[in-house]
């Protein structure tokens, strides 16, 4: 049998890693396409109508959104749409595509929601037709294929809900297929399958144009992106080429009218603007509004400057690595660097790369403390205590958890009573899609536990979310209480006593309880997380009651000789202890 600590109970956000299947990519995501004109560029053709249907031939495709289905010239209305063959996409809404990989088409809300599914390593070339900027050295463009690859293993299914990976705009990565060069496919391939890993995952590898000659960290543009790797720091590299340096004079009437259309109230009749704080690196952080009603407003630099580039155009304030001052109705901007400043500079790692420096040079200075080695070559190790065995690729660091475990394993003896008869292997996987693969697991489950292996998701996201001590005597627990249960006890009586005895401590919660068979069905085959909660919350309640009722040593004890029949059950709407 099988334990699991669900999400609901230890909960933890997981990052999608770098598989070997293809990414799901939406085409034309920053426009609205209404009707779409598929063209074949060779041969015919094929598409279907459903996984299962048959296919049709032909040399043209007439696609438009109708209602909350999709018209055919062809045929009948239908749902989806599959396309095979070498075409070239005509949408009367955006720019042409032309490509051989799987496309499909939905209906998105009267519009259409195109999709195509490519390898991982045409996805890092299209990325870098797009985004690799004026790279002239191809050290430079290799550095920038890692950095996209890593990008795409670590947030790879980030629009899972909506269908697909990525979609081809810059909220992602960009994306241009049809503008990849010999050059970009030699940087891409000289990397190939290379990715940069910290803590047992593919790394954050943010990257932007210019830092202005300081990087930023990674926590002065995302609050939750505390990562060692990706500090404020000096970059000599960006200042050679100067820094980017940028000015721009904004008048009032247009910063008002930019803050009123992101929803941002200003105040009436300002005249100036100044610096309120500023972020460690040196870039705006607040900004205050002066002479106005209410007086000394407060705006945050990174909302204004989103509201004027979508109102008065991408790139009017370049990046938030500035100087203000007011001149007659007019605010200027004196600035240097492009983008958020976090990660790899573009400009700094093109002359790194003129000077010599390698791509692996350049990684290391941007991502300083991430390891560069390919996706799938890591191997499998074993590291040993006194009563646990460690597997994981990445040793040296996961080893760090064994001394936490031999104490919690103690502990837990000490608190049942009896001792583990058997040593306990830890393995702990590299990412979140090579657990879910080879367990089997949901991404709400934070381990699980096999015969006398414990299963862990990557460490580095459990430390993150401060549950990995946690998970651990969870599972700690179960293999001590399953070494002493029957195997007719119940699964509601297992589960509910680890979870008495490791969240001892946590309020007895109130609303519908469920019975003993609700719960057994609930716990081998919920329906869905809701469910499963409910069934955890039930069964953790019913034996805290139990406990306090009959004594913690009587109800271990059930596990030998078998739970008694008729327990009395629980009150609502919260356990009440009789002690």
């Amino acid at each position: 049998m099988k334990a699991r600590v669900a999400f609901s109970i230890l909960s933890l956000l997981a990052p999608c890693a770098l598989r070997a299947q293809q990414v799901e990519v939406r085409l034309f995501a920053s426009h609205n396409v209404q009707s779409l004109y598929v063209v074949s560029s060779a041969g015919n053709l094929r598409w279907q109508t459903c996984p299962a249907c048959p296919e049709i031939a032909g040399k043209t495709l007439s696609v438009a959104a109708t209602g909350s289905e999709l018209k055919l010239a062809q045929s009948e209305n239908t749902k989806l749409i599959l396309v095979s063959g070498n075409y070239r996409l005509r949408p009367a809404e955006a720019p042409e595509f032309s490509a051989s990989f799987p496309l499909q088409i939905r209906n998105d809300e009267g519009g259409l929601l195109v999709t195509i599914s490519m390898p991982m390593e045409d996805y890092v070339k299209a990325v870098l037709a797009a985004e690799s900027g004026d790279f002239q050295q191809a050290e430079s463009m290799k550095a920038m294929a890692v950095a996209v690859r890593t990008y795409a293993a670590r947030f790879r299914g980030q629009h899972k809900m909506e269908g697909f990976d990525f979609c081809d705009t810059t909220h992602c990565q960009a994306f241009r297929w049809n503008d990849v060069t010999a050059r970009i496919s030699a940087a891409a391939e000289a990397t190939h399958g290379e990715i940069l890993w910290f803590g047992g995952a593919p790394a954050e590898t943010y990257y932007h144009q210019s830092c202005g000659g300081t990087a930023a960290a990674g926590t002065e543009v995302w609050p939750a992106v505390n990562t060692p790797y990706l500090k404020a720091h000096a970059d000599p590299y960006c200042q050679v080429g100067g820094g980017l340096r940028w000015e721009n004079a904004i008048s009032i009437a247009d910063l008002n009218r930019a803050l009123l259309a992101a929803g941002i109230e200003p105040p009436h009749g300002w005249t100036a603007m100044e610096i309120a704080s500023q972020t460690a690196s040196g870039r705006a952080q607040r900004l205050k509004l002066l002479g106005g009603n209410p007086q000394n407003s407060m705006v945050s630099a990174s909302s204004l400057r989103f509201a004027v580039d979508r109102t008065l155009g991408w790139k009017t304030i370049r990046s938030n690595f500035y100087e203000i001052r007011s001149d007659n109705g007019r605010i200027v901007f004196s600035g240097r660097g492009s983008g958020h400043g976090v990660g790899l500079c573009q400009a700094g790692a093109e002359e790194m790369a003129r000077e010599g420096k390698s791509y692996r040079e350049i990684l290391d200075f941007y991502y300083s403390g991430t390891e560069l080695r390919p996706a799938q070559a890591a191997e499998w190790q074993e590291r040993a205590s006194e009563r646990f065995d460690l597997i994981s690729i990445n040793p040296e660091s996961d080893s760090t958890i064994l001394p936490t475990a031999e104490h919690l394993l103690k502990e837990g003896e000490e608190s049942v009573g009896f001792r583990l008869p058997y040593r306990v292997e830890i393995k702990i996987f590299p990412t979140m899609d090579l657990y879910r693969d080879t367990t089997g697991e949901p991404g709400w489950v934070a381990a699980s536990t096999r015969g006398h292996t414990i299963r862990f998701q990557p460490l580095g996201e459990l430390r993150q979310k401060h549950i990995l001590d946690a998970t651990l005597r969870h599972e700690l627990y179960h293999l001590l209480i399953e070494s002493k249960a029957k195997a007719i006890t119940p699964l509601w009586f297992r589960e509910g006593l680890v979870l008495a005895l490791t969240e001892s401590d946590s309020p007895d919660g109130s609303g519908q309880a469920m019975t003993d068979k609700e719960m057994e069905i609930a716990l081998q085959h919920s329906k869905d997380r809701q469910e499963m909660k409910m069934a955890y919350d039930s069964a953790r309640r019913r034996l805290k009651f139990l406990i306090g009722l009959y004594g913690k040593t009587a109800v271990l004890d059930w596990l030998r000789v078998g739970v008694p029949d008729n327990l009395p059950g629980v009150s609502l709407p919260a356990v009440q202890s009789p002690q």
